[in-house]
């Protein structure tokens, strides 16, 4: 106890000393000095060391804040950004699917109902207007990511289902593409009808007393002069060419999608069987073989299996054929 009480009386008598601080400048004027205690000092010292660190803590604290303050405004930028973006996405999409619904209403195909509003892949416009208001007053960094994962899972969805959509769409296109090629629908050769499709007196008898019988004429006979060129009347792939009882040199062609046509009565045949021929290719030349009263084609369509009248086919007018003569009645 008496060495302590004896040490803080040396620590007071150091404290107390005195300590002077002289100017001396180099002019007339006269020396300055200052006369200061230790404990002055060291109180001087102390409380410059205190302010330093007082503050050195305040620039570092607002050193931190205006760094958060310049990512936050980098993160409204980015974000700003992906609204911006979502948006154009969202009128992409809805101008696909705009022209999807004209498309299918076009073509006659199914129209794809309607889905709710909310899963059609995106926000709606109070939705984004909220969004902005929510970045605009410095809250975005505060954005539900789950929301953003789900609102852009919906547009991955709906770009899912337009895709689908028109790829449908190219299906049913190129389908009725090839149907139209398969569907006979111009005149096989120029001529005039000399018989139609239906019912009729027989044209050729096997006596001069046999009386007419009714029968049924599954075609249509087009006459003209020995070797006019006979013409395919759709796409499709040449099932028989050659001699067939009373058609004579007879060729018929699949066309696909039910569709078969038949030739008769030619005098030269083209084509072989097996050859795949487009519309308007020369496949025979007019002749009187087989079971005929003179020159001329007998032709047929069949569908599915079973003749039709084929007038019902023939919309498109003979010269379309490259510039042949025809005057059917």
């Amino acid at each position: 106890m008496h060495r302590f009480s004896e040490l803080r009386m040396r620590v007071w008598r150091f404290l107390g000393r005195g300590v002077t601080v002289l100017f001396i400048p180099h002019s007339h004027l006269p020396l300055f000095k200052l006369n200061f205690s230790i404990a002055f000092l060291v109180f001087g010292f102390a409380a410059w060391s205190l302010l330093t660190i007082w503050a050195g803590w305040i620039v570092g604290r607002n050193t931190d804040y205006w760094v958060t303050k310049a990512d936050n405004m980098v993160l409204r930028a980015r974000m700003n950004y992906m609204v911006s973006e979502v948006d154009k996405a969202r009128e992409f999409l809805d101008v696909a699917r705009f022209t999807d619904r004209q498309l299918r209403q076009l073509l006659g195909m199914r129209v794809q109902a309607s889905r709710p509003a909310e899963g059609l892949g995106g926000p709606t416009s109070s939705d984004r207007a909220g969004l902005m208001s929510l970045l605009s007053s410095g809250r975005g960094a505060q954005m539900d990511p789950q929301t953003l994962h789900r609102t852009l899972t919906d547009i991955r969805s709906e770009s899912e289902r337009r895709l689908a959509s028109f790829q449908e769409i190219t299906w049913f296109i190129a389908n009725q593409r090839s149907l139209m090629r398969a569907t006979p629908s111009i005149w096989p050769a120029a001529g005039r009808i000399t018989s139609p499709f239906g019912y009729r007196f027989s044209p050729i008898r096997r006596s001069a007393d046999e009386e007419d019988e009714g029968q049924f004429h599954a075609g249509i006979d087009i006459a003209n002069s020995p070797e006019t060129p006979i013409y395919t009347t759709a796409d499709g792939v040449v099932r028989i060419a050659g001699w067939a009882g009373g058609y004579g040199q007879m060729i018929l062609i699949d066309h696909g999608f039910g569709y078969t046509t038949l030739y008769g009565h030619t005098a030269k045949v083209l084509v072989r069987v097996g050859e795949r021929v487009k519309r308007r290719t020369p496949i025979a030349l007019m002749g009187a073989t087989g079971r005929a009263t003179g020159t001329h084609l007998h032709y047929e369509v069949w569908q599915h299996g079973r003749p039709v009248n084929p007038l019902k086919y023939l919309q498109v007018q003979p010269h379309l054929l490259g510039g042949l003569d025809n005057n059917r009645s």
